[in-house]
């Protein structure tokens, strides 16, 4: 009897451990301090002192030109030029700069795409100078030598040569739609009659044009004085001559009217692949925050909805508006219905009130992620990169969270009605045209792509 009633004890304090005492409040995520210099020669730099971090270190550099500036028959130019870095300097050859990067621990990664160049050095925080000395003259003491140049253009060639992967066929397809007679029209990587026709004549020509301290941040993040980093820096990276520079004058993607719908024929394919999509706000735009979280609710919705037809719902951050879509794969007499019951779930989310527990699980999670990287030295610096590309201010980390937990019901729904599917869209769907036709028709007219 006395064993019972023991038992019975232990059940009361843990029923009361596990539902009666609150959660531990989680721990509050440490932001970094920013000290921030600009330079004589209009080079922005920021030090986020990180020694919690231990000895990583993370420096990045980002300019503010890319893709969108290559000429309009030289599309590929600027993804050809980033992979013309690390190859040689003024003063070391490729071996030179690999073996300096063994010798340091370190890695440099050179990222293009529409908005600029991203170089990103990981490192170590024990070794900052040799590592900022190192980055420096990669990126501004860069040589671009015959040779390197037709290895690097040969296997870009070789490359455009290889049939593409369906899914990426396809969304290509999309953004030639959405994008048709903007820069964000073309491959980013060009085609096979683009990049024939480059140079080396362009690509030092388009180095010199663009890569300047002036449309450039410096951002360094590690367990490093910010006094004494911005005194080196300066020592380092001042040299760097600053050009004109170069006015961003693009035509803006306009909206789609109505639905535009495009059939691929595939004969043989069992399946059809299908992508339906429209613009995004452009990155600096104030309702960015709002939209990102109707459409991260829009991508859980669509998980359980249709767990097997592989579906993904993408999204961009750009200086101007980029692509919204969402990409499947289903079997060819069901890829239609499948369409009906995404653009169903798009005008519940548009109708209907969001549960306030479906809204503050959708907030914590991109909070969640969000905060993850500030959890380390590299993730801290592609934040402060992105917020020194698209000008989103030095705050920016600061307040992310309490934007996301602002957005409420009526932001989504206003969200979704303006940005997901609204009053027009574009569809591209392949696979077998006898099968795909009939269900098509209902949707309204379509136009037949050639294969």
């Amino acid at each position: 009897m006395i064993r019972n009633r023991i038992s019975i004890l232990w059940v009361l304090i843990a029923y009361t451990l596990l539902y009666c005492v609150p959660a531990p409040a989680q721990k509050p995520v440490l932001l970094p301090e920013l000290n921030s210099k600009r330079l004589l020669n209009d080079l922005h730099v920021t030090v986020a002192s990180t020694p919690r971090l231990g000895d990583s270190m993370t420096i990045g550099l980002v300019l503010r030109y890319g893709a969108a500036f290559d000429p309009a028959d030289k599309s590929g130019l600027s993804n050809l030029v980033s992979r013309m870095f690390l190859k040689a300097t003024a003063g070391k050859t490729s071996k030179d700069i690999q073996d300096e990067l063994a010798h340091l621990g370190a890695t440099i990664e050179v990222k293009c795409d529409w908005d600029g160049f991203r170089f990103v050095l990981n490192g170590q925080s024990s070794k900052y100078e040799r590592s900022l000395l190192l980055l420096y003259e990669v990126v501004a003491e860069a040589q671009f030598l015959e040779a390197d140049f037709t290895a690097v253009k040969d296997s870009i060639l070789r490359d455009l040569r290889k049939p593409p992967d369906p899914r990426q066929r396809i969304h290509r397809q999309l953004e030639r739609v959405l994008f048709n007679g903007t820069t964000y029209g073309r491959p980013i990587e060009g085609d096979l009659k683009s990049v024939s026709g480059i140079t080396l004549g362009d690509v030092r020509f388009f180095y010199r044009k663009f890569f300047s301290p002036g449309q450039s941040s410096l951002l360094i993040v590690g367990n490093v004085s910010d006094s004494l980093m911005l005194q080196r820096t300066g020592r380092i990276w001042g040299p760097w001559v600053k050009n004109d520079d170069v006015p961003s004058q693009f035509l803006p993607p306009r909206k789609p009217a109505g639905r535009q719908i495009f059939l691929e024929d595939d004969p043989n394919s069992a399946a059809a692949q299908f992508i339906v999509g429209n613009l995004f706000p452009s990155r600096g735009d104030p309702v960015f925050g709002d939209v990102l979280l109707a459409a991260y609710l829009f991508q859980e919705r669509l998980t359980k909805l249709l767990p097997t037809s592989l579906v993904t719902v993408g999204y961009d951050g750009r200086r101007m508006s980029s692509p919204f879509y969402v990409q499947g794969q289903a079997a060819a007499d069901q890829a239609v219905n499948e369409l009906q019951k995404i653009r169903d779930a798009a005008d519940e989310l548009k109708n209907k009130t969001v549960s306030k527990e479906e809204l503050n699980s959708a907030q914590q999670k991109v909070i969640e992620e969000f905060n993850r990287n500030l959890g380390t030295t590299s993730g801290i610096c592609e934040i402060l990169l992105d917020s020194e590309l698209y000008r989103l201010g030095s705050n920016y980390a600061a307040i992310f969270a309490d934007q996301i937990r602002r957005c409420d019901a009526d932001a989504i729904k206003e969200a979704a009605n303006n940005w997901i599917f609204p009053s027009g869209e574009v569809l591209l769907i392949r696979g077998p045209a006898a099968t795909l036709k009939p269900a098509l028709e209902p949707l309204g007219s379509y136009q037949q792509l050639a294969p």
